[in-house]
């Protein structure tokens, strides 16, 4: 049975050669939102948003 409040592994994809083989190379890119990915098949350094899948709360 599928757990609703299960968390997915999220695997990035290369934005240059779609390529799944990359790995985390820092939690934090340029700005704090985003993480620093390396594409073993293209050898490129890359960004991705961070992304949880839920909303922030705001307080409203």
């Amino acid at each position: 049975m599928n757990d609703p409040t299960a968390q997915e592994e999220f695997t990035p994809t290369c934005p240059f050669c779609m390529s799944t083989d990359v790995k985390q190379e820092s939690a934090f890119g340029s700005e704090i939102s985003k993480a620093q990915y390396y594409c073993k098949n293209c050898q490129t350094m890359f960004e991705r948003l961070k992304y949880d899948g839920k909303r922030p709360d705001t307080n409203r």
